[in-house]
């Protein structure tokens, strides 16, 4: 399906590298105007650099999501730019790996205040513009780990079924105004974040066993699912999670 969203503007997070910065490429793509946050300034503007090549504006802006003071910038921005927001997609997150005795307070709130505190207040500084409006769509990005439990992840797995709940509650809440907040959860996708543990041979060979499919999800299969979700064809649906695995974590498949 071919998604026009000529004349809306789309917030992304994280939009620097990975999944966010495929999403920013598919909505610019589109038609969208699209303001890219992300907190680092280099990669940001080289994303903001391929964007550019299409027919909406582009705006980047580097910002900490953690910062409850520099999210209402990025709102206040946007609107100011470019007049309205019609979707936000929070894609913005942060995991650190390691036996749960040994997690630290510091990384305890480094992953809980960009996963979860960062999502939450962009989601309430754009829900106040677009409740105003009477429309607007938010998409946040959570996980597999959102529904499954992932042993030495703990803090990361907290802030994913975080997300699930909070998408949920603010799409209940918000549903009135016009305003869809779904999310998507991505399977294991080869993202610079992730890429690392599969230069352990052991490693991948353990979750490739794991893949129905055979395959993993690609970042595009991500941004393919969000502008679903962001378009008039998804227009009733609310308060879910699309989970883009390839149904690997659905459930032990058993012997062949």
């Amino acid at each position: 399906m071919n998604h026009d969203f000529a004349g809306q503007v789309a917030i992304v997070t994280g939009a620097g590298q990975g999944i966010g910065r495929a999403v920013a490429l598919a909505f610019s793509g589109c038609g969208a105007d699209v303001v890219l946050a992300g907190r680092h300034r280099e990669s940001l503007e080289a994303a903001a650099e391929e964007c550019a090549g299409n027919k909406g504006r582009v705006l980047a802006m580097p910002t900490d999501i953690q910062s409850v003071a520099e999210v209402n910038e990025l709102i206040d921005r946007t609107k100011g730019e470019f007049g309205h927001i019609d979707i936000l997609v929070n894609n913005a997150g942060v995991n650190k790996t390691g036996p749960s005795a040994e997690v630290t307070e510091e990384t305890w709130d480094w992953i809980i205040d960009t996963n979860v505190k960062g999502m939450f207040f962009a989601c309430q500084a754009t829900g106040k513009h677009m409740i105003e409006r009477g429309r607007g769509k938010i998409i946040n990005i959570g996980s597999i780990i959102s529904h499954i439990g992932l042993g030495f992840n703990v803090p990361y797995a907290s802030s994913k079924g975080a997300v699930l709940l909070m998408t949920k509650s603010l799409a209940l809440e918000w549903g009135r105004h016009g305003i869809n907040v779904n999310a998507v959860g991505p399977g294991y996708v080869l993202t610079d974040q992730v890429r690392w543990l599969f230069d352990n041979q052991d490693y991948r060979d353990g979750i490739m066993a794991k893949q129905p499919m055979g395959a993993l999800p690609s970042e595009d299969d991500i941004a393919a699912t969000v502008l679903f979700l962001a378009s008039d064809a998804a227009r009733f649906i609310n308060g879910e999670m699309i989970y883009v695995d390839g149904a690997s974590a659905t459930g032990w498949m058993g012997p062949e």
